[in-house]
């Protein structure tokens, strides 16, 4: 006998379907919702998206994520996403069926939520990632991705695309949460970075 849906879930379900249709991103990490923070009188917020979600019994979390700023807006836009993990999905397909579509045409090596790059430590380099950014990072434009700190400060090469070189993106003289983002070619793989750790020993 099929469970009968509650008013409760049948006005979740109407809210969050409209959130995937108009403000979601989906990536090889999940699925992500963006919300201004705060929320505009109008809009829903990550909050109560939540707890929509929270309803409909699909796991997800609330991240603080930036997106460029826009016109001749001073930084960068802070406001909040809502993430569910690519492994709960298909909860959320049961009560957005639209969502299965998207998920069979998303290629296999989907890029994720979050921007790898490789930090010069005493012990060694580490990898490090952003996971700050809006889930729509890889789609951004190069003047986008530029003012977010996602090019080589020195050459300009555009390090969300690797390259034939693998050009990984090195932290040199960074600040937390806000690395300077150098390519592989450009600090000779970290090398400097690494180097002037040791001299100070």
């Amino acid at each position: 006998m099929a469970r009968v849906v509650t008013d409760d879930e049948q006005a979740a379900q109407r809210r969050v379907g409209g959130i995937v249709r108009t403000s979601s991103v989906l990536t090889g990490e999940g699925l992500a919702m963006w919300r201004d923070y705060p929320a505009g009188e109008w809009e829903t917020s990550a909050a109560e998206l939540s707890r929509d979600l929270d309803t409909l019994k699909v796991p997800h979390r609330i991240v603080v994520a930036f997106r460029p700023p826009r016109g001749r807006e001073a930084g960068r836009r802070k406001g909040q996403e809502v993430r569910v993990p690519f492994p709960e999905l298909a909860r959320l397909v049961r009560w957005v069926p639209l969502l299965q579509q998207l998920l069979d045409e998303l290629p296999a090596e989907s890029p994720g939520f979050t921007f790898a790059y490789c930090e010069a430590r005493s012990t060694g380099p580490v990898m490090m990632s952003l996971s700050c950014l809006a889930a729509e990072w890889p789609a951004w434009t190069v003047r986008q991705a530029e003012l977010m700190g996602l090019l080589c400060v020195r050459c300009g090469f555009d390090l969300r695309t690797r390259g034939a070189a693998q050009r990984l993106a090195y932290d040199v003289d960074g600040e937390p949460l806000r690395p300077r983002l150098v390519c592989g070619v450009c600090c000779g793989d970290g090398q400097a970075a690494l180097d002037g750790l040791t001299a100070l020993g």
